[in-house]
């Protein structure tokens, strides 16, 4: 009995297999159709690949019981692809997407197709190799070109060597005659482009650049090109709102928990980063905000795996900032989970010098001590029930706890000295994103759903005193702000044969419940001030449409048009005045890309777009914020939203220069005025009005000195004029910014794992908003060391070792210029060791975009 049974699971064994393996026969087909058809055939696997990618190359091959990953090696032959197998999923990808592509068949004399022969594309100046190849069994070859006009060269042992001047595209069938033959060696050396451009988006290849050891994903954004890192704030060049998304999906949480998630990520784990400078339709109408997306490598650990980091700093106190990850992939459920921390102090120092048009002044000196630790836990999980199908779960946690002091002291007619303490309390936010991805087909059609959830909690408590020569004011405020967003997101994208399409829609929910309880000290008792403490309701309903078409005019020119529209709903209830303001407005939101592809990598784009700023939901609040016992800064509930228009004009030669020439211009936007009081009381307070115009010429160029020694240089000039009207006493910024800087990057071993940098930049003047701040120097240097096959690696960092970064800023106002030097205290000394743990690469899941509302919340 026992061997009937293990005979019969031996037949059911044998009779699976079996069902797994086909037969085909293909003559010059397309090797999307095959890959189609082996798609079709397969129960077990998805074959995913990019239709337009692979629609050039043909097969002709003959196999008989082969497995689905055998089948696909076949037809693949010796064409420049990369595949990757995984328990269920096989990726098909072009290794090679240049802009044009050299296709031909090659015969003997009799006709007859030959296979193997090699296919050498050079330059037709100095017959340097461009690209090469082989033909498959029909003979046809499909060779990726960067050059409109190649030299072709066939060779083939017993044929005569032939060569010809060919543009790219169909060459048609070339002959070879019969000739005797001699082998040669020939050495190929390759300079990997660290730097691309697409017609949307420049990207920055991590893989390709060596001076990327041991970084993190924070530290990593100081070498790609467009973006400006000032402590551990990253923005885009020229740019007054910046968001972050990896692999596609949109960071929904503030930015403490975003820079937690940039130090948690490795360099090594991402692919490249994109920055989209001119957001297309699909995304969110920012108003002159782009872009920044981390993709991750497609290859993770499989099974169990993970990582500990440990990096403690010496700055103004000991900093720590702990991390831990792990996570466990199989053929249909992936899971990861990464907690964190940031404990530490934060001392800061303010000397603010107000001068009077009549001659007075007025001087304010302030230093704030925090002890602020904060933790952040995220996780995601994956489940593909079927092949087409795939459903997740991402989800985050963070906390933070302030608690500090604040000195103050104010002299004006006279000495006022003041003093706020903080209690601790803690802050929360939990953001979590539901989704599902369907494949519709094998050409690439998908329909994206998404629905993201975030919830913020942020009570504040403050104690105020000041002291007036014997008199003696206090003052104590308690404050809740609960922020509540609701997202449902739709897209499809569409290709076919001659455009791709995207489209999608959005409704969005947003409520904001926030309120202050103010008391003032009479005596010994402390009583309620009525008409300070204030409850504000406000809600938001969003709708948002989206079409967007990209196609190729010519062989060297791309085109992405898009169309947005976007209409809101706004409700602002002050719960104490029995106030009710209610808004709501539409527009349409167009965006154009323009991309010429040259030789060699060159690329020159022109971009547009039109978009939106809508007032966070802080500046709505129209309670008081005390920052001593007489001075607060309030929020208006009428703001209203501002438009803008941004422009770029962009080249990259191929060889590490990059040039953009841009333009932004806002009107109606916020301004932030400030005025004193009869009684000596400072008010600030956000207006609409203001208008700017932005425009500035960014260059940057990375070049490999030497074969240890790489430079990248960077400068940026601009024009900044900004304005406001009658509705503020703001007066008019303007006049030019510059700023230049350079890194350069060492690598101190053959094997390219130690790795040492210096980074010097200087700004002789920033404009921004109404603003100006005046000139400051920044020097950053760094160690990076990989060991034990690439599981230990170890940095050591010093930022500011000479106390530079102290910033000086100007606004000039009716009545009275407002002079400001802050001083962070960034100069700091930090070691970090993180060590991996995991086992073999398998293929990662990929899904689309979502977009959130975060931004607008306090941070």
């Amino acid at each position: 009995m026992k061997s009937l049974f293990l005979l019969c699971l031996s037949c059911w064994m044998a009779c699976h297999a079996a069902a797994q393996r086909v037969t085909r026969s293909y003559r010059h087909a397309p090797l999307s159709q095959v890959l189609t058809d082996l798609d079709n055939a397969s129960e077990r696997y998805t074959v995913n690949f990019i239709y337009n990618e692979l629609e050039d190359f043909t097969v002709t091959t003959d196999f008989r019981n082969r497995t689905i990953p055998e089948a696909v090696r076949d037809v693949l032959g010796f064409y420049p692809m990369q595949l990757t197998v995984g328990d269920s999923l096989i990726f098909v990808e072009c290794s090679q997407k240049e802009p044009w592509k050299v296709i031909g068949r090659v015969v003997d004399s009799a006709g007859r197709a030959v296979s193997l022969a090699n296919v050498a594309l050079l330059s037709p100046a100095d017959s340097a190799f461009v690209n090469g190849g082989v033909t498959n069994d029909g003979g046809d070859f499909v060779i990726p070109c960067t050059r409109r006009q190649v030299l072709l060269r066939v060779s083939y042992v017993g044929f005569k060597t032939l060569y010809r001047a060919v543009s790219t595209g169909h060459v048609g069938t070339l002959r070879l005659t019969p000739d005797s033959y001699m082998l040669r060696n020939v050495d190929v050396k390759a300079v990997r482009k660290v730097v691309k451009s697409e017609v949307d988006r420049l990207q920055y290849l991590v893989g390709n650049d060596p001076y990327a050891v041991g970084m993190n994903a924070l530290e990593l954004m100081r070498r790609v090109p467009m973006l400006n890192v000032v402590d551990e704030t990253v923005s885009i060049v020229g740019k007054s709102a910046t968001r972050f998304m990896l692999d596609g999906h949109v960071l929904d949480m503030g930015d403490e928990a975003v820079k937690a998630k940039l130090r948690s990520l490795k360099a090594e784990d991402i692919d490249r980063v994109e920055v989209m400078t001119i957001p297309p339709a699909k995304y969110k109408a920012e108003a002159n905000g782009g872009y920044v997306n981390i993709v991750t490598r497609k290859d993770q650990t499989r099974g169990w795996s993970g990582s500990l980091t440990m990096e403690p700093q010496a700055q103004y106190r000991l900093r720590l900032l702990p991390e831990a990850s792990v996570s466990y992939v199989s053929s249909k459920l992936e899971m990861s989970t990464a907690v964190n921390a940031d404990v530490g102090h934060v001392i800061n120092k303010q000397y603010s010098v107000y001068t009077f048009t009549d001659g007075h002044r007025r001087t304010s000196d302030r230093v704030n001590k925090v002890f602020w630790p904060m933790a952040d836990a995220s996780t995601i999980m994956k489940y593909l029930p079927t092949k087409r199908l795939e459903v997740g779960l991402m989800a985050g946690l963070h906390v933070d706890r302030m608690e500090g002091n604040q000195t103050d002291v104010t002299m004006e007619t006279d000495t006022i000295r003041s003093s706020s303490r903080l209690p601790g309390v803690w802050n929360n936010s939990v953001n979590a994103t539901l989704y599902a991805d369907w494949r519709l087909d094998s050409l690439g059609r998908m329909m994206n759903l998404n629905y993201n959830f975030f919830n913020s909690h942020d009570p504040l408590r403050s104690e105020n005193e000041s002291r007036t020569g014997s008199l003696v004011e206090r003052l104590r405020s308690a404050s809740h702000a609960r922020y509540r967003i609701h997202a449902l997101k739709l897209d499809f994208t569409l290709p076919f044969r001659s455009f791709t399409l995207e489209t999608g829609a959005a409704f969005t929910r947003i409520t904001n419940k926030t309120g202050i309880d103010v008391e003032t000290q009479d005596g010994a008792v402390w009583r309620k001030n009525e008409d300070e403490s204030n409850d504000f309701n406000y809600r938001e309903r969003g709708l948002a449409a989206y079409v967007s078409a990209r196609t190729k005019l010519a062989d060297r020119l791309q085109l992405q048009a898009g169309l947005r529209y976007e209409y809101t709903w706004t409700e602002g209830e002050q719960v104490t005045m029995r106030q009710t303001d209610h808004q709501h407005y539409g527009r349409f939101f167009p965006s154009f890309h323009l991309g010429w592809d040259g030789e060699a990598g060159r690329h020159v784009g022109l971009a547009v777009n039109w978009g939106i700023d809508r007032p966070n939901f802080n500046d709505l609040n129209p309670w008081r914020a005390y920052t001593t016992v007489h001075n607060y800064v309030t929020g208006n509930p009428h703001l209203t939203a501002a438009y803008t228009r941004n422009a770029e004009l962009n080249y990259n030669n191929g060889r590490g220069l990059y040039l953009v020439l841009y333009n932004d211009h806002g009107s109606d936007e916020l301004g932030y005025s400030v005025t004193f009081g009869s009684d000596g009381a400072q008010v600030g307070s956000p207006v609409n009005g203001v208008r700017h115009d932005k425009s500035g010429l960014y260059a940057t160029y990375n070049r490999n000195l030497l074969s240890w020694l790489n430079v990248n240089a960077e400068g940026e000039a601009y024009y900044h004029d900004s304005r406001a009207d009658h509705r503020s006493n703001l007066r008019p910024m303007y006049g030019w910014g510059k700023r230049v800087g350079a890194t350069l990057g060492f690598l101190l071993n053959a094997r390219k794992t130690m790795v040492a940098s210096v980074a010097y930049s200087h700004a002789f003047s920033t404009y921004w908003s109404m603003n100006r701040t005046r000139p400051v120097d920044r020097l950053n240097l760094a160690w990076s060391y990989a060991c034990k096959d690439n599981r230990l690696k170890l940095r050591l960092a010093c930022g500011d070792p000479f106390g530079w970064v102290v910033s000086r800023t100007e606004a000039r106002y009716d009545g009275f210029v407002s002079r400001n030097r802050f001083d962070t205290h960034a100069r700091y000394v930090a070691f970090r060791a993180t060590w991996s743990f995991g086992g073999k690469r398998a293929k990662q899941i990929y899904h689309d975009n979502r977009d959130a509302e975060t931004r607008r919340a306090p941070k």
